[in-house]
């Protein structure tokens, strides 16, 4: 799987993340776990009691160098809390996906599949528990830093194809999620963080008809003005209403816009 980086990247993974899931049915519900990849290698049956060695050993040697938990996503405040948590305590921030909060067993297995992705990116870098000496991770930071503009390329193409299979009405929700990360990003001035939203906004852009206007939306989100983000979600009513061919809708936004001073207006 490829893991999604709200804060931190794949070059250089700290060895300690938050993982964030949004639900389905409520976006404004957030659940998170977190990984530790551990710098050592632990044995855990040295530590069990002799009635569960046996246990332990059938689900493995017994050694763990990562580990989630909970593991299962528990509630948080918010993603903004969120990214708040992760800056301050120098943790990379995860995006696990839209997934059903209550479903507590496949969402175990999904932390476990992430657990396991970041502790292998970890483990190249000479981050987690590993034989690697420090002149082979350092070489592996060169060679990861050398590829990260094809990297990047890799990633544009993967958000490209997978918004080709979507629906306009499943991009439009998905764009709603990015604007609002997008926004906060440029105010809070996250600017690695923000390019990579842009993005994937105009991943989106490039599936959706020219008249939605998206690239207003953009302009809008980050000119940095006191009116941007009520002008910025006018544009994306503008964009759901479009879509539903409101265009009585559409007409009443875009007089809207031109009320709190943007002064241009789309045509239907």
């Amino acid at each position: 799987m490829t893991l999604e980086y709200h804060i931190g990247n794949s070059a250089t993974p700290k060895g300690h993340a938050l993982v964030y899931f949004r639900d389905g049915s409520n976006p404004d519900r957030v659940g998170a776990s977190y990984v530790v990849t551990l710098p050592v290698s632990v044995d855990i049956s040295k530590y069990v009691p002799p009635f569960l060695a046996g246990q332990v050993e059938q689900l493995g040697s017994g050694d763990m160098s990562s580990f989630s938990f909970p593991p299962a996503p528990e509630p948080v405040p918010s993603e903004a809390w969120l990214r708040e948590t992760a800056i301050a305590r120098s943790d990379d921030l995860l995006f696990g996906g839209v997934v059903d909060l209550d479903d507590i067993t496949s969402l175990m297995a999904v932390v476990a599949d992430i657990s396991e992705e970041y502790a292998e990116q970890c483990e190249k870098l000479g981050i987690g528990a590993s034989d690697h000496d420090s002149e082979f991770s350092m070489t592996n930071k060169a060679d990861d830093r050398e590829s990260s503009g094809s990297a990047d390329t890799k990633v544009a193409d993967v958000n490209d194809v997978m918004y080709s299979m979507m629906s306009e009405p499943d991009l439009l929700t998905e764009l709603t999620t990015l604007m609002g990360r997008f926004q906060y990003e440029c105010s809070g001035g996250d600017t690695v963080g923000a390019l990579e939203s842009e993005a994937k906004i105009r991943s989106i852009a490039k599936h959706v008809p020219e008249n939605r206007r998206i690239d207003l939306m953009i302009e809008a989100a980050a000119d940095g003005r006191s009116d941007s983000a009520k002008r910025a979600q006018l544009y994306l009513d503008r964009a759901f209403a479009m879509y539903r061919e409101d265009y009585t809708r559409v007409h009443v936004i875009e007089e809207e816009i031109k009320a709190i001073g943007d002064g241009r207006s789309s045509a239907s």
